[in-house]
């Protein structure tokens, strides 16, 4: 079994050895009161004594590797569209009637806004049918549009990052299903694995028969660290890997460098193969061990990610967040909050206060694997410091009132907090409750 490191996957030690890690570790947190938005600032401080313990059977990872295979490359299992041509269009029955704001800070115009479904070029819908691979990590929009569609910015609240176009991004090496182009041809409708869209048309190649064979009968790499930039063995730059990165193995490092194939685009849109060196501080190969010290150090590479709604700017929501943590670990997630909440057995924690659902959460999470959803929100439950539960999560901030108008307390990154951020918070807004208040359910990844 591989357990990660700050310096990358390594053997398992012996027990004696593994407690002076575990202490090493302690020492080195900087121990903060555990209330508001002060909290321990490393997820290890909340390992348990079988840290390294994987926490399924290997004949459940099994499964569960399995099953993200079949997801991952689930777009190249078709043969046909599958999102039906009025639900493509959702965002704009959304915003047709309503008045979407631009980069510019003023409203789009309405003859724009017509423009804009004209493009859509609907009439073509399933003209492409073919299937396609993602060569750089790219956006996918609802409408075939790289400009935002904010509300109002001068609202609490709105204004960037929360642009209601952005409906997720996609990355480099993910297998697509393209159904049609846009009127213009800069766009291509997409499906993924988890979502479709709009991505432009340049971040794409199409995949022929044989590379699709030959990639599924790969092992893959899981990219375990963000900001990992990926060059092909000519030495050309291709693209930057994250955390959530997935891409076939070519040949393995047994214990070194690994060779990844990575999709390049050429001249006419096809897809070919290049490799490029990956090492084993950055990635895995094959899902990491689901433990409690593997967990707690991928969430430690992802704390102090900025705060972007539907990852925007190669940022990351709530619900990108624990997709991406725990793709890491071959566990596939749906993309939003509310999918994810319900992927697994879950249970509601019903009409109670939110500290008769803290007292709950202790009694019977599992740290670093039990979700916990507020609606419009997804967390993650890491255990308890002096007492008080603590999770894992993206947010943009805390609802102030103040004067008589509503705003923000912005955090606006990846961070560990209790599940009452707003406590310390000046002029918080208690009319709708802090995130304890407003737990609906908590979900179990692991039984």
């Amino acid at each position: 079994m591989t357990i990660l490191s700050q310096e990358g996957p390594f053997r398992i030690l012996s027990g004696k050895k593994w407690i002076l890690v575990l202490m090493a570790a302690w020492l080195l947190v900087k121990v903060c009161p555990a209330s508001a938005l002060e909290a321990p600032g490393t997820a290890l401080r909340f390992v348990g004594r079988d840290f390294g313990t994987p926490m399924v059977e290997e004949a459940v990872a099994r499964e569960m590797e399995a099953r993200f295979r079949e997801r991952f490359f689930s777009p190249w299992n078709r043969d046909r569209i599958e999102v039906q041509p009025e639900d493509s269009l959702w965002a704009w029955d959304q915003w047709k009637e309503n008045e979407p704001w631009g980069e510019n800070l003023r409203p789009h115009s309405r003859e724009w806004m017509d423009s804009l479904l004209d493009n859509c070029s609907m009439e073509s819908w399933g003209s492409v049918n073919r299937r396609a691979l993602a060569c750089v990590d790219t956006d996918l929009r609802a409408l075939p549009t790289a400009r935002p569609f904010f509300r109002d910015p001068s609202l609490a609240g709105e204004g960037f990052p929360f642009d209601y176009l952005q409906n997720s991004r996609v990355k480099a090496g993910e297998p697509l299903f393209v159904g049609h182009f846009s009127a213009d041809g800069a766009w291509a409708f997409v499906e993924t694995g988890y979502a479709s869209g709009w991505v432009d048309t340049r971040d794409l190649a199409f995949a022929d028969d044989v590379l699709i064979r030959q990639w599924q009968a790969m092992p893959l790499a899981f990219v375990t660290d963000d900001h990992v930039p990926i060059s092909d063995t000519s030495s050309i730059y291709r693209f930057t890997a994250r955390i959530g990165t997935v891409l076939p193995v070519a040949r393995s490092g047994k214990g070194g460098p690994m060779t990844v194939a990575v999709p390049v685009r050429n001249e006419k849109g096809e897809a070919v193969q290049a490799e490029a060196l990956l090492s084993a501080e950055k990635a895995s190969e094959g899902p990491l061990a689901l433990s409690e010290w593997n967990l707690a150090m991928v969430v430690d590479r992802m704390l102090g990610t900025p705060y972007g709604w539907g990852d925007l700017g190669g940022n990351r929501d709530c619900s990108g967040s624990l997709r991406d943590l725990f793709t890491a670990f071959g566990v596939w997630l749906p993309r939003n909050s509310a999918a994810q909440a319900r992927a697994f057995p879950f249970s509601s924690f019903g009409e109670v206060t939110g500290d008769q659902k803290e007292q709950r959460l202790v009694r019977e999470g599992v740290p670093f694997a039990t979700l916990l959803r507020v609606p419009g929100h997804i967390m993650l439950y890491l255990g308890t410091f002096k007492g008080v539960p603590f999770v894992f999560h993206s947010t943009w901030g805390v609802r102030t009132f103040r004067n008589g108008e509503e705003g923000r307390h912005v955090i606006g990154s990846a961070v560990i907090t209790t599940l009452r951020p707003g406590m310390d918070v000046e002029c918080f807004d208690p009319s709708r409750g802090d995130l304890a208040d407003r737990l609906s359910e908590m979900t179990f990844l692991v039984q």
